[in-house]
């Protein structure tokens, strides 16, 4: 009998003890699931703010360079803008002139020879150009030849971008000489004329008309 309840108390401890295992398995994989979905809150409480910041500076990158691009095609085509405008003012300046030759090109020679800084000669008044400023000028190239009736008057006209310089004091500066009468100086900015127009006359010996060609 008493063998029998010692049988009896062992089972029974076995199984108080195999249920308090079983807990504490139980217990510790609880603890383990919460640490695991702990972590895992906290890796989407992170994620997406980084996500945020990838995001803002690769838009941030885009944005500045369609800005860089944007920059770049407004200043092309502020410069078109401006040598359109330029070349439309050599046109008007070239044609008047030519056809002030075509009228008397012996006149209009000896004009050029004594007047070099005639607002004639240019797209603005020299008066009215700042210093330092650029206008448009022409320049004259005159070809004559006798002929057994007369002669053929040939003029070429080049229309060039010209820095206008009228401060003694930056001539010095920069080391430039004054060229012209009226204390001026004027230096090319490009290496070919805006515009070219040539034309000819043809004058009679000794009848005064002009035959334009």
């Amino acid at each position: 009998m008493a063998e029998g309840s010692r049988k009896r108390r062992t089972m029974s401890d076995y199984s108080v003890a195999a249920h308090a295992q079983g807990t504490s398995a139980a217990d510790g994989r609880m603890e383990r699931y919460h640490q695991y979905v702990g972590r895992r809150r906290a890796e989407r409480r992170v994620w997406p703010g980084a996500a945020f910041v990838v995001e803002a500076l690769l838009l941030l990158v885009f944005l500045t360079g369609s800005l860089a691009v944007l920059m770049e095609l407004n200043a092309d085509a502020d410069q078109a803008g401006r040598q359109s405008a330029d070349l439309l003012d050599a046109i008007v300046l070239a044609s008047n002139a030519a056809e002030e030759y075509s009228a008397d090109p012996v006149a209009f020679e000896q004009a050029y020879a004594s007047d070099p800084e005639s607002d004639r000669w240019f797209s603005a008044s020299l008066d009215a150009v700042p210093n330092g400023e650029s206008v448009l000028r022409i320049s004259c190239d005159f070809i004559e030849e006798e002929t057994g009736a007369g002669a053929m008057h040939y003029l070429t006209l080049e229309v060039w971008q010209e820095r206008v310089l009228s401060d003694p004091a930056q001539m010095m500066e920069e080391g430039v000489m004054v060229e012209g009468p009226g204390g001026r100086c004027f230096q090319r900015w490009d290496e070919a004329p805006v515009y070219t127009l040539e034309t000819a006359a043809y004058v009679p010996g000794g009848e005064g008309v002009v035959s334009r060609g």
